[in-house]
């Protein structure tokens, strides 16, 4: 026991640093040089949404009943049409019983068939007609006798 006092007599401790009145006193205490310029405002923080942030909902959400029923009438390609005019019943039905999740997802899956749809609706028409058209050249000059 003796040697641990021993040890502890014998460290030697270093003097405390000196103080000064200039070191106590305190810098955001002191009057600033140029305290009446205009100080330069924040620039306003841009945040990211949180990930459990609550998603607003649309107020309307669109039916497409009117394009489905164009397309099924208008339309070679009509499996599309077909299916997206019997979704819209099924999608009224939604909105009536508050599933407005459900219901934006079923109303953006109908607007993405039935825009495939008008494509390939306009691209079978054009087809047609030029098709019509070209028979209609080829009869007149076969019956001509040009060809």
């Amino acid at each position: 026991m003796t040697e641990q006092f021993q040890n502890i007599d014998s460290i030697q401790h270093d003097s405390p640093a000196p103080l000064s009145v200039k070191d106590l006193n305190d810098r955001r205490l002191r009057p600033q040089p140029n305290s009446n310029k205009r100080k330069v405002p924040l620039r306003v923080q841009e945040s990211k949404t949180p990930k459990n942030a609550v998603r607003l909902r649309p107020t309307e959400i669109s039916i497409h009943f009117k394009w489905a029923l164009i397309l099924t009438i208008l339309c070679f390609f009509i499996l599309g049409p077909c299916w997206a005019l019997y979704k819209t019943f099924t999608l009224r039905r939604m909105i009536r019983q508050r599933e407005l999740d459900a219901a934006e997802r079923l109303s953006n899956r109908i607007s993405s068939v039935l825009i495939v749809s008008t494509i390939l609706g306009i691209f079978a028409w054009v087809v047609f007609l030029f098709c019509s058209v070209g028979l209609l050249i080829t009869g007149g000059l076969l019956s001509a006798k040009l060809v």
